[in-house]
């Protein structure tokens, strides 16, 4: 993997229209040891996030509350990724955000080991290239027989009922190691 693979809904996020920026670097370790850490961060990190929208909101947009609810859902899921399956022996994880007027974007960035690497791929490619309903009612299936943990049910519930857009991109590191970005987009707009 000599070149960057991107899959989805990737963009090249400037800080051009912004109204925030925010970036917090974690460690993959002590998420994964002080699990709580993954929703407290996902916790404030929407409600901050969510205090940017006014109240009321304007005409055609998502209230506050509503989109404090999705960034809460889609954060948890994005930390709680990143601490169960980094595990290259880079263990950084960075965070960040850019809030314009009609979309707000995230992009996580962990490492992985090559065999992890490949796996990832293959679930965006599938995700990526299936209908999000039917994928989603095969993997819970398929959990329900298994109980095997990666179903991918948390991104498919986020594609199918909240509309998030994601990009995913693999940047190889060192010969065990690959960074996974993964950008989420959520428009502001009803």
């Amino acid at each position: 993997m000599p070149d960057p693979e991107t899959y989805g809904f990737w963009a090249d996020l400037e800080d051009e229209g912004l109204i925030s920026r925010q970036r917090l670097e974690l460690d993959a370790t002590q998420l994964a040891a002080f699990w709580r850490r993954c929703s407290l961060s996902a916790d404030f990190w929407s409600r901050y996030t969510a205090l940017f929208v006014p109240i009321p909101a304007p005409a055609g947009q998502l209230r506050r509350s509503s989109i404090e609810q999705v960034l809460a859902y889609l954060l948890n899921e994005l930390f709680e990724n990143c601490a169960k399956f980094s595990n290259a022996p880079l263990s950084s994880i960075q965070y960040q955000a850019w809030i314009r007027e009609q979309l707000v974007s995230f992009q996580i960035t962990n490492h992985v080991t090559i065999e992890r690497y490949m796996a990832f791929a293959h679930f965006v490619q599938v995700l990526l290239a299936s209908d999000p309903e039917e994928l989603y009612f095969q993997r819970l299936e398929e959990q329900a027989e298994t109980n095997a943990a990666g179903s991918g049910l948390g991104y498919l519930t986020l594609i199918k009922d909240y509309g998030v857009r994601f990009g995913f991109r693999f940047r190889r590191i060192t010969d065990t190691s690959v960074a996974v970005d993964v950008q989420a987009h959520i428009s502001r707009q009803e």
